[in-house]
C-alpha cells in the first residue's frame, strides 16, 4: 500500500464521519424546528382533544379547565329552558366583546384574553 492510497483511505473515512455527524445534526435542528412551529401554532391543542392524548390542558382537573370566570354547565343537572337561557345569556357576553371592534375577524379581537378563555 501506498501512501497516496493510504492518505485517500483516511480521507474518506473522515468524510464518512463528517457526513454522518452533520446528519444527525440537521435531523436534530429540524425536528426542534417543528416542534417548536407545532406548538406555537397551536396545533398541539387540537391532539390534546383526542380520548387517548395525555395532556395537562386535556384533563378535566387542569387549573385551565377550572377556571371561575367561564360558565359551565352543571355536570349533573338537567337541560332545560332555564338552563339554556342562561347560557345563552353568558354566550351574549362574549358576542358583545366581539362586536365593539371594528374588525371582528382580525388577530386582537379574537385573541384568548379579548374573548375570556
Amino acid at each position: 500500500m501506498s501512501t497516496e492510497e493510504n492518505i485517500e483511505k483516511k480521507s474518506g473515512n473522515k468524510n464518512l464521519i463528517i457526513l454522518g455527524v452533520g446528519s444527525v445534526l440537521m435531523a436534530f435542528v429540524t425536528a426542534c424546528a417543528s416542534l417548536y412551529i407545532y406548538h406555537a401554532s397551536g396545533d398541539i391543542y387540537l391532539d390534546c382533544s383526542l380520548p387517548e392524548a395525555d395532556c395537562p390542558s386535556a384533563r378535566s382537573d387542569s387549573e385551565e379547565n377550572n377556571r371561575s370566570d367561564v360558565y359551565k354547565f352543571s355536570e349533573n343537572g338537567k337541560v332545560d329552558e332555564e338552563v339554556l337561557n342562561e347560557y345563552l345569556k353568558e354566550y351574549k357576553k362574549t358576542v358583545n366583546k366581539v362586536k365593539k371592534y371594528e374588525q371582528p375577524f382580525a388577530g386582537n379581537a379574537l385573541d384568548d384574553e379579548s374573548l375570556g378563555i
